[in-house]
């Protein structure tokens, strides 16, 4: 899995704007709903709408996607395993691959078939492998949803199809997608389907070829997921990586594919243009250090226990302000490793990060003697 950094900017910027640096989304945005996210510390940079439900189209298949990589990952499935197609799968309409009932694939190549050309027969054909059915695996998709905390997410099928009547179908927010693709993204196998414009299908009889035009016209952009339905609008969640930040866009009920194209490309270039991902502290840093009472020394360095990580605009790093809090005196003995006292990082009223500060050794007690012979 990507590493997580521990940072609290998460929690304070999605009721708080904290960026001085603002997205101008325009008077009237061209989309329903939108959000910008770093997705190592998970600080959301722009958010329009972002709780808001939506049918999520075909944006739904992450989540598929995501259920299936857990399994693999837990040694349930392998993407080696062949699948049988089924009638079902073969009558699914929408964007497609033409399984025929009787074929079969494997897992691997189904995967590539949902995350290239968004394939809505592939979808059905894997989910009952997985599942034991679609049903069975709507339940799982679900369940996931329950795990990941998402409020605003429900499943009534697999590939994100508005089949059902508006008010009983599929919906699920910028946000919720967000989330969920954040936690894709510790797959890597994903990024490597997302990122393929074109590849050979059915033994070089068919050509796969991606739903994402952005492909190849945007740097660093290797994903992530197209959608669109009549309800949905036109829906992009995108990621691209420059340098050592990857930043996850997600664009809703967009009128047209050429808008959402435009304002993903706004949103991500908006990001990388002013913000960068820094350390605000550095774990093993020298704080200073504190007066031991009866200690075998009379002081106890003390320094930083961890990194914290934000992504900031140039701004915003020389507002940083530090505030290390350290007790006048501590009784001996002190254990290396041991919590002394706290360094705070703020911005204005917003506090950033909170980092314990430890004793960099041990230092013992002294004895009622030894405390005696100190004082001659």
């Amino acid at each position: 899995m990507p590493k997580i950094y521990r940072c609290l900017v998460l929690l304070l910027c999605i009721h708080t704007p904290l960026h001085a640096t603002t997205f101008d989304p325009g008077e009237d945005p061209p989309y329903a709903a939108a959000l910008l996210q770093e997705v190592d510390t998970g600080t959301i940079l722009f958010a329009h709408n972002a709780q808001a439900r939506r049918s999520p189209a075909s944006t739904q298949k992450l989540l598929l996607q995501l259920v299936i990589m857990d399994m693999i990952a837990v040694g349930k499935f392998s993407l080696d395993e062949d699948i049988h197609v089924s009638a079902r799968a073969s009558r699914i309409g929408g964007s497609q691959v033409f399984l025929a009932e009787g074929e079969v694939f494997s897992l691997h190549e189904l995967m590539e078939a949902i995350a290239i050309p968004s394939a809505n027969d592939a979808c059905v054909a894997v989910a009952e492998h997985i599942g034991g059915s679609v049903e069975g695996f709507v339940d799982m998709m679900n369940q996931r949803v329950a795990d990941l905390g998402l409020e605003n997410t429900h499943c009534v099928n697999v590939h994100g199809l508005d089949d059902t009547p508006s008010g009983q179908g599929n919906h699920t927010s910028a946000y919720d997608l967000a989330t969920l693709s954040r936690a894709l993204l510790a797959y890597p196998k994903i990024l490597q389907w997302s990122s393929i414009r074109y590849k050979l299908f059915r033994q070089g009889k068919f050509k796969l070829f991606t739903t994402n035009k952005l492909l190849g016209k945007f740097r660093g952009l290797d994903g992530l997921k197209t959608g669109h339905t009549q309800r949905a609008g036109h829906c992009l969640v995108a990621t691209a990586k420059r340098n050592d930040m990857r930043l996850l866009s997600v664009v809703l009920g967009a009128p047209t594919q050429k808008q959402r194209a435009n304002e993903t490309k706004r949103l991500l270039s908006w990001g990388f243009n002013n913000f960068s991902k820094t350390p605000i502290v550095e774990a093993n840093q020298d704080m200073g250090s504190v007066m031991l009472d009866w200690g075998l020394e009379p002081t106890v360095n003390v320094q930083t226990k961890e990194t914290v990580i934000a992504v900031l605009s140039p701004l915003q790093q020389r507002q940083l302000v530090r505030q290390v809090e350290l007790p006048t005196e501590l009784p001996a003995p002190v254990e290396a490793g041991q919590d002394i006292g706290k360094l705070k990082i703020s911005i204005g009223d917003s506090l950033l990060a909170e980092v314990n500060l430890i004793a960099t050794k041990s230092v013992g007690r002294m004895s009622v003697w030894e405390k005696l012979m100190s004082y001659f």
